[in-house]
């Protein structure tokens, strides 16, 4: 019999300086049956390279994975069975922006909701929609797996455009069981949840152990997790378990008040990834620096993901995919989070019941914000972009939409926009 059959993983934004994390989190995984080829793509070899070098460290020893720096994607992308897309459109200079523009009009600032998160989307979609025409170009059958953030709206945008097939990560999930289980005081390795939404706009709406519906104990067991940040009488009303990002739809209040007069965390992040760079030039061994970026994501839900492809094996995760009839109560095209079992390769969504009305129409007007705004993006067309804007729950009126839209469009580049004081 001949050795099996490798598999290339293209890593779109490669040069990211916790990339070298994949490559540890990968062998945490445990060894692979198939050789594991992982292309890093960036545009800089200055900043590519030195990232690279560190993923090789991390590599060394393992027989079944390799690495290795490409800067031009169409070589980069030659025969690629899995693409991954962790591109951030503007660097950490734009997610700076993002968080901290929307302070200006009494919003708080985050790179996935309210008016950062829609400027983000702004400057992203054009630019990976282009990147996937180039993908599907080159490596038609690949798996399309994007991670950036928001990772909802990007695979909107490119399944509107590409035949590709597109799969959204996020390990918002695997945190809010973490919650649950601390809530419940117990691991969270034995707990299956029931989860209904989208990204960052999702909710466990069930929790079992072992047969058992644990979902009010879980409920009032939430004063344990003080990451909630979020009024427990309310969640508790609502039954269910939000998304962390919960905290800025009902809370923007505080939310504005404890950003105000403090560093964003892509400020922070910049100081973090100047250092880590000039680490990582001179570096021999696997550097101590690599943990300060903390990239727990790789753990989290894309490691775990890619050599459940890799190695064919049964698990289940919640991923972002198209809703294709799963939810009669969302459009076919809506990009839904739900629990997907993959198996053998194919990814198959597994159906959970309906939630309340009130968690449903919460949800539907989230898909109209998302899918509005994606195509106002694509067409492109201001007076969509107004409307869509005038969608988001964090936005008070029509009057500051408009001063937000005149600010960012028609691409939210940083570098052209004169903040107000």
């Amino acid at each position: 019999m001949g050795s099996p059959e490798a598999v290339k993983v293209v890593v779109l934004g490669g040069s990211s300086v916790g990339t070298p994390e994949l490559i540890a989190a990968l062998r945490r995984q445990g060894d692979s049956p198939r050789p594991l080829e992982l292309v890093l793509h960036g545009r800089s070899a200055d900043k590519l390279n030195p990232v690279a070098h560190v993923a090789g460290l991390l590599a060394r020893g393992c027989d079944w994975l390799t690495v290795r720096a490409e800067t031009d994607l169409e070589r980069a992308l030659d025969g690629a069975n899995i693409v991954l897309n962790q591109i951030r459109v503007g660097n950490l200079q734009a997610r700076a922006f993002d968080e901290t523009f929307p302070q200006q009009f009494g919003i708080p600032g985050e790179e996935t909701v309210g008016p950062g998160g829609y400027a983000n989307a702004l400057r992203t979609v054009p630019t990976l929609v282009k990147i996937a025409q180039t993908v599907e170009r080159c490596a038609p059958d690949a798996l399309f797996l994007t991670f950036t953030n928001p990772a909802s709206v990007i695979q909107y945008g490119i399944l509107r455009t590409t035949r590709l097939r597109v799969i959204g990560l996020c390990d918002g999930a695997v945190t809010m069981t973490q919650w649950a289980a601390t809530a419940l005081g117990l691991p969270a390795s034995e707990l299956l949840i029931d989860y209904v939404g989208m990204h960052h706009y999702g909710f466990i709406t069930r929790v079992w152990h072992h047969g058992r519906d644990v979902t009010v104990a879980m409920l009032d067991g939430l004063d344990k997790v003080s990451a909630l940040e979020a009024d427990l009488d309310v969640v508790r009303s609502l039954g269910v378990l939000p998304t962390p990002y919960f905290k800025y739809f009902a809370h923007p209040d505080r939310m504005l008040a404890k950003q105000q007069g403090k560093p964003s965390r892509a400020e922070q992040l910049l100081a973090i990834e100047a250092d880590l760079l000039a680490e990582y030039a001179r570096a021999t061994e696997p550097p101590p620096g690599l943990a300060k970026r903390a990239a727990k994501w790789y753990d989290a839900i894309i490691a775990p993901v890619l050599m459940t492809l890799v190695t064919g094996e049964r698990r289940s995760f919640v991923l972002n995919v198209p809703n294709n009839g799963l939810h009669p109560w969302l459009p076919d095209d809506a990009i839904v989070e739900t629990p997907c079992a993959l198996e053998g390769g194919v990814i198959r969504p597994i159906a959970v019941p309906a939630p309340g009305r009130e968690l449903m129409a919460r949800i539907q007007h989230n898909c109209a914000y998302e899918q509005l705004m994606v195509e106002a993006f694509l067409e492109p067309s201001e007076v969509k972009a107004l409307r869509a804007l005038l969608l988001s729950p964090l936005v008070p009126n029509a009057t500051i939409a408009r001063q937000i839209l005149q600010l960012i469009w028609p691409d939210a580049d940083p570098a052209r926009i004169r903040m107000k004081p």
